[in-house]
């Protein structure tokens, strides 16, 4: 089933509500800009390099409305070509085939609530060759975290992007530039937090916790450009695992049994928390 997707622009006008601040992210190398394609999807946005053949990055604002609605929404793989590209700059299916590479999404299935959104997931677009154990271990935990703080704190804007950090080149087909690095890059309206997953794009299942300016500095892209400087400067603590989240299993608790609750019910229950609040407070 083919569904359709957000019309192109040589912008994201159509799409800035993925950014903080409805800003897009900004280049110190511009050298990245060559053949660049801003590309609007359902639920995500999209710069895709016509050098590389793949994105450079996608952006994502996720509330937990969001993330609670697409676990109701069962996985449909559907790799596909981006059709809305040129087609010498579109990555094919067939690119990939028998490279070792994983076609590892940048903006996850796992966070689209709609069939539109995960149909727009799929596109090779959104795909980059990732090593197998980094797709499959490394990142899948780092996206499971991100929904875990998107849920504890309301909303999370997310950067998810590449960078080519070496003059030796890897070449899928001879066609797709394979990205040494990968990053998440992350930051929390509610507390004023940002900071950045950086990876190598390897199995050697290796990942670093770094600030907004560092990721700026490693991968010439600054992927908040709003956000203060003291926010870009400090790196904060993140779990790399959701196994390393103390209070984890509480909060999934009572989260559940929050979405469970009709409305009328939560209601009833915030108005007696404020009542015993008031009177304890006297």
């Amino acid at each position: 089933m083919v569904l359709p997707s957000l019309g192109f622009s040589a912008n994201f006008d159509n799409c800035s509500q993925n950014f903080y601040g409805n800003q897009p992210p900004q280049y110190t190398k511009q050298t990245l800009l060559k053949q660049s394609i801003p590309l609007c999807f359902n639920g995500f946005a999209t710069l895709y390099s016509g050098v590389s053949l793949t994105p450079l990055w996608s952006a994502e604002h996720l509330t937990a409305k969001r993330l609670y609605q697409a676990e109701e929404l069962p996985r449909e793989d559907s790799f596909h070509s981006e059709t809305r590209l040129p087609a010498r700059l579109q990555a094919q299916l067939s690119d990939y085939k028998g490279s070792g590479y994983d076609r590892g999404h940048l903006a996850p299935n796992a966070d689209m609530a709609t069939l539109e959104q995960q149909y727009d997931s799929f596109s090779l677009a959104n795909m980059i060759p990732q090593a197998p154990d980094n797709n499959r271990q490394v990142w899948r935990n780092l996206e499971s975290v991100t929904r875990y703080l998107t849920k504890k704190h309301g909303e999370v804007y997310v950067i998810t992007g590449v960078a080519f950090n070496s003059k030796q080149v890897k070449q899928l087909n001879a066609r797709i530039i394979v990205p040494t690095h990968v990053f998440k890059a992350i930051y929390i309206p509610a507390t004023g937090e940002a900071g950045a997953y950086y990876a190598p794009n390897n199995d050697s299942k290796q990942v670093e916790v770094i600030s907004i300016d560092e990721l700026t500095r490693r991968s010439g892209i600054e992927t908040f450009p709003t956000i203060n400087a003291n926010a870009k400067a400090t790196a904060p603590i993140l779990a790399t695992q959701l196994s390393d989240i103390p209070d984890r299993e509480a909060f999934d608790k009572g989260s559940k049994q929050k979405q469970e609750d009709p409305l009328w019910l939560q209601i009833v229950i915030e108005i007696l928390k404020w009542l015993v609040s008031a009177f304890s407070s006297k």
